[in-house]
């Protein structure tokens, strides 16, 4: 009985995994419940404002404004599975992240090898119990399943988890841009299903909470201030521990931000980086949809089948490039956002396989990612209160969170560079 073995061999490789991924969680939640209890405070606040909103009648205009209006609605689920209660919601909530997160994992090991799986498990328990207890894994699975759909020839279902996913978090809709691969029929079912799905969730939310409420994140985002993690802070985080005229203190914004000589400019420097960001991508968007589309270009524009449509290798290279800038450039960038970018290289990894020409770049940025992710589970949760309460291990954290975002900015630089290097080469392969 030939197919006895292998049989036996998938069983045992599926085994393993589930293990893998057992002992991970476990270890992550243990940081949190045996380390940094107080961590679940995010948790607390969605239990705290969602029991004022579906119990005591508060409006959707006055609740966690600086979450776009569909949060709200997905946070009714662990508000009911956990009857009403403090409690019950934390514990509904932690289950519902781990549920996503294994299917997830089930979802990757569903590919040709098992090591895109194996990735995501040594990322979560790399970044630690974060995952778990804020909402920063929805939209990161939105976009990551969106390419996964991609991959499997399921374009609507593409186009609909990127705009479910921008729904909760914009970021996920600068990704739909690069799903462009020049194939007319394929680009057009995606395009529907996301604008579709987009403008749904924007009526939706109008009903629901109104114009003010539906803007509210955007204003929030604008004007808040230097937040100590982002990369922006990494000299005045420094400089801090050299000069008593910095200080480290939680704004009306809800976060951690650093405040002293020089501050200002920096986030002067990082709001106009990030609106130079979004420039960059717009050109960058023209480029990508060029390669795409040449005809479109030329001196009497046609929208004609590309005969050399760009691989879903590529797209998900340059969805990883386009989540790392965003960290880059994000003046408030916070600990969890790194789960955008891990789930997000899991997936690279996944359609990568080993005859792909992007395999090396592959391996090469997930280690890059977990290293991040490791320091940033260092910092946060581990050694944060050493940053924001005077304390002797001020200055070694303040270290790994210094050499974290250097490595990030090189991160970033080093995927750019290896991005227009495929895209020459894509472009060449067009022309001949």
């Amino acid at each position: 009985m030939p197919h006895i073995e292998p049989t036996l061999r998938s069983w045992v490789s599926w085994s393993w995994l589930l293990l893998g991924w057992l002992v991970s969680r476990a270890a992550s939640l243990a940081v949190w419940l045996f380390v940094v209890p107080v961590m679940s405070g995010d948790v607390d606040y969605y239990f705290k404002h969602m029991h004022a909103h579906l119990a005591l009648g508060v409006p959707a205009a006055a609740t966690m404004p600086e979450y776009p209006t569909p949060v709200l609605w997905v946070l009714v689920l662990p508000y009911l599975l956990g009857a009403g209660t403090a409690l019950g919601f934390k514990i509904a909530f932690v289950g519902l992240m781990l549920a996503l997160d294994l299917f997830f994992t089930v979802l990757l090991r569903r590919g040709p090898s098992p090591s895109a799986a194996w990735y995501w498990v040594g990322f979560g328990l790399a970044l630690g119990p974060i995952i778990y207890l804020r909402l920063d894994l929805l939209p990161a699975l939105g976009a990551a399943g969106a390419i996964i759909a991609l991959a499997a020839g399921r374009y609507r279902t593409s186009g609909v988890l990127l705009g479910l996913g921008a729904g909760l978090k914009v970021w996920p809709a600068t990704v739909y841009p690069i799903t462009f691969s020049g194939q007319r029929n394929r680009d057009h079912r995606i395009t529907v299903s996301f604008f579709v799905t987009g403008v749904a969730l924007v009526i939706a939310a109008l009903v629901y909470g109104g114009w003010g409420r539906l803007i509210s994140p955007l204003q929030w985002q604008s004007g808040r201030g230097l937040q100590i993690e982002s990369a922006w802070a990494t000299v005045p985080m420094v400089a801090r521990l050299f000069s008593p005229g910095y200080s480290v203190s939680l704004s009306r914004w809800q976060a951690y931000e650093v405040f002293g000589p020089g501050v200002a400019g920096w986030l002067t420097f990082a709001n106009v980086l990030g609106v130079l960001g979004y420039v960059a991508f717009v050109v960058g968007y023209v480029f990508w949809f060029r390669t795409a589309y040449p005809g479109a270009f030329a001196r009497r524009p046609r929208l004609v089948e590309n005969p050399s449509p760009i691989t879903i290798e590529l797209i998900a290279f340059a969805a990883v490039t386009l989540i790392t800038i965003t960290l880059i450039t994000n003046k408030t960038f916070s600990p969890q956002y790194l789960t955008w970018l891990g789930a997000a290289t899991a997936v690279f990894w996944l359609v990568a396989g080993p005859d792909s020409s992007l395999r090396w770049t592959t391996r090469i940025t997930g280690v890059w990612v977990l290293v991040l992710a490791v320091a940033t589970q260092v910092v946060y949760p581990i050694g944060y209160d050493a940053l924001v309460r005077p304390s002797v291990w001020d200055p070694a954290v303040t270290t790994v969170l210094a050499v974290r975002n250097v490595l990030l900015i090189a991160l970033g630089v080093w995927l750019l560079l290896q991005l227009a290097l495929r895209r020459k080469t894509a472009r060449a392969a067009i022309t001949h």
